[in-house]
This record gives structure tokens, sequence and C-alpha cells, in this order.
């Protein structure tokens, strides 16, 4: 037990030296947890995908492949400065050389050509989202039996180990 700043004064009895205990355990945990909530705070507050962030790549040279719905959001939301190329590989090679300053594309397709390309593994993929998309099947209102075994199958795949490999072959951890 520590007495710094009271001299030598300190709990005599026991209830006084476990209530002591107490009140310094009690201290410590609620520093901490006072720390740790700042801290995420703050990190979070960084990973956000904030309006200045994203609005600062529209005077930048920027990437993405030709007559897709990136370039279109791009034009639509007035990028100024577009590269188009025929393949995503391309524009990660122009990033990579530093002839464009950023290259938007789909996420998973971008991952995955960085863990393939090793000549690209010092390329990183920024926590900015835009024109997120989620996609679907398309089934007649009839088709219940069908749409029952659709998502009974895709269940049944999701619990599988080969799920996770497919995942982690596409740099996700889960949708």
């Amino acid at each position: 037990m520590t007495t710094v700043g009271y001299g030598d004064k300190a709990p005599k009895s026991g209830f006084g030296k476990i209530a002591a205990l107490v009140l310094m355990f009690t201290g410590l945990l609620f520093i901490s947890g006072l720390t740790a909530s700042i801290a995420s705070s703050l990190t979070v507050t960084q990973l956000n995908s904030d309006p200045d962030s994203f609005n600062e790549f529209k005077e930048r040279k920027v990437g993405s492949v030709k007559n897709t719905g990136t370039t279109g959001f791009l034009k639509a939301h007035f990028f100024k400065d577009i590269h188009l190329y025929d393949n995503v590989t391309e524009g990660l090679i122009d990033l990579k050389d530093n002839k464009i300053e950023a290259f938007m594309y789909d996420e998973p397709i971008l991952k995955y050509r960085i863990q393939q390309d090793s000549t690209l593994g010092r390329l990183n993929i920024l926590p900015v989202k835009f024109d997120v998309q989620f996609y679907a099947f398309g089934l007649a209102k009839d088709q219940t039996v069908l749409e029952q075994a659709i998502s009974q199958r895709i269940l049944e795949i999701m619990e599988t180990n080969e799920w996770q490999v497919l995942l982690s072959e596409y740099g996700l951890t889960e949708i």
C-alpha cells in the first residue's frame, strides 16, 4: 500500500485496509476505463470517412476502370482528373508508379489484386467507403420453394471452412 503524499498515515484496522485497497483498485479501473474510452473515440474519429477527406480526392488524379459504376460515380460527383483503365491491374501499376494519386474500384477486387501481385505489396486500401452497393437474387413471387432452397444453401456454405478460406483469399473478414 502506498502513502505517497500522506506521509506515514495509513489505515490500521483490517476494515480500513480493505476499504483502502478497494478504493485504490476502483480508482485504477476508473482511470483505465477513461483512458481507453478517450483512445477509442480518437481512433474511431480518425477512421471515419469524413466528407472533407473524401472531397479532397476531387482535386487529385484518380483512376478507375472504364465503363463501370465507379467511373459513373466519380463523374457524377465532379471529380476533375479521372484516368480510365481497361482493367484493375493497369490502374494499380500506375498508382504504384505515382502516375495517379488514388485508384478507386470495388474493395474486394482491389484487395485480391494487391494480395496476388507481390509488386503491389506497398499499396494500401484506405477505410473510405462511397457508393456502397448490395447485390441480390431476383426471383418470381411464386418461387418460394426455390427461395427457401437458395437461402438454406447460402447458410450452409457460410458455415463451412471453405467460406472462411474464400473470404481470406479476397482479403475479407465477414460480410
